[in-house]
């Protein structure tokens, strides 16, 4: 049985460009409990994990100061989205074209749940999703039961689509800008396009699977177009060139 096309997005990096929020927001709460700052290569790659993954991952930190910086970074950090963060261009107009199609439509983030919503929200990105599918908080007793690692989000995403468990070959795909985000859409069966303009590069992306990477939203629209079967979603310079087209000949 053929189901309705699925396009899931990441969210930091992809959707939303955080202007600094997460990479100065954990530098931040990293010297406020009297560590050393990371330097910027560091810190970018604290942009698609989770807070508390990034500092197991990326740096020396005693794992018991682990919980409080993570404490100090969510409480600055809905502030400073708010003030610094922005959705890449285009991308809007993306998400209403696919909007208009027979298209389910979900972002599908290791940001906690309650800030996925709320950043989604405070955006406008959250009126073209169908589900948003964020992670586990440990302030937030309801969701306690929600995954943190990107092949779980995904999963929970597909549930929420109503496609859990069924064939998605040639039918959905996943948009993101991290190793995470391809390694996520692997363990769910589907594709995974990558995105150059986020926070991991085109060499971490492909290697972990990702194809193909897309370096502007006319490229990704084309992308989406043909791994999830909407051939109606063209390149907006096309969409132009043929709406144009159609008025000269009438």
């Amino acid at each position: 049985m053929s189901i309705e096309p699925i396009v899931l997005f990441d969210l930091d990096g992809t959707l939303l460009d955080p202007g600094g929020a997460i990479t100065g927001g954990i530098a931040a709460a990293i010297e406020a409990h009297g560590y050393t700052r990371p330097d910027e290569a560091t810190l970018r790659k604290f942009v698609g994990p989770s807070s508390m993954e990034g500092l197991q991952r990326h740096t020396d930190i005693p794992a018991e100061a682990h919980p409080a910086i993570v404490e100090t970074y969510r409480t600055q950090y809905p502030e400073l989205a708010r003030r610094l963060s922005s959705v890449y261009p285009g991308v809007a107009e993306l998400l209403a074209d696919l909007r208009r199609l027979p298209v389910r439509i979900a972002i599908a983030t290791q940001k906690p749940q309650p800030s996925a919503d709320r950043i989604a929200a405070e955006f406008g990105l959250a009126e073209y999703c169908d589900a948003i599918s964020g992670a586990r908080d440990d302030r937030w007793p309801e969701s306690a039961s929600l995954p943190t690692d990107k092949p779980g989000i995904l999963a929970r995403a597909l549930e929420l689509l109503g496609a859990a468990g069924q064939d998605l070959s040639g039918a959905a795909v996943m948009v993101g800008d991290r190793e995470y985000d391809a390694v996520g859409a692997a363990a769910n069966g589907m594709p995974c396009i990558g995105v150059s303009w986020g926070f991991g590069t085109e060499e971490e992306l492909t290697a972990a699977g990702a194809a193909p990477v897309a370096d502007d939203v006319g490229q990704l629209r084309t992308a989406i177009a043909e791994l999830a079967g909407l051939p109606e979603l063209l390149p907006a310079e096309r969409s132009a060139s043929r709406a144009e087209g159609a008025s000269r000949s009438g």
